[in-house]
């Protein structure tokens, strides 16, 4: 067979021409509109990668400050009663927390949502526990809370 009949029966053309113009527009076109579709799919991946590192950041901060908070005698966390707002905590990632923290004496939890109306700051004989309320704040937005902990902290009562 020739080489000319073999090309034509497989509609195949000569190894020396190039792809036409047509052909070249529309691989363009399906280029074009794949990076079209993928596009807002990588913008979404990197919106979520900076919000899971603000949010591990703001967890690292609690950590560190509840370790912190242990570590204290009881007659220590009762002079930091209240609310305290603490600016510019360094996170692992380098960004810098506000974070607002609640210590408090009565009633078995905090109110998340109001916690300013619901804490108690009087000391009684019986007092034995600080339910303590940590909100770690965006470091752009500090009215955005990302991180929240919540425990109870006990000292054993010892009877004679």
């Amino acid at each position: 067979m020739q080489k000319k009949q073999v090309l034509k029966l497989f509609k195949l053309r000569p190894v020396d021409e190039g792809f036409t113009m047509t052909e070249n527009l529309v691989s363009l076109i399906i280029l074009s509109i794949t990076i079209a579709v993928m596009l807002p799919a990588f913008m979404n991946f990197g919106m979520q990668n900076a919000k899971n590192r603000q949010i591990s950041g703001a967890t690292a901060v609690a950590n560190n400050l509840m370790s912190d908070l242990r570590r204290q005698p009881m007659t220590d966390l009762n002079s930091k009663l209240g609310k305290t707002v603490l600016t510019n905590v360094p996170g692992q990632n380098g960004d810098k927390y506000q974070v607002d923290q609640y210590i408090c004496t009565k009633g078995t939890t905090l109110n998340p949502a109001n916690p300013a109306g619901t804490c108690s700051t009087t000391v009684g004989e019986n007092d034995f526990a600080r339910q303590i309320l940590l909100e770690v704040k965006a470091p752009n937005n500090p009215n955005e809370t990302i991180y929240r902990v919540q425990t109870v902290f006990a000292r054993l009562r010892i009877r004679s």
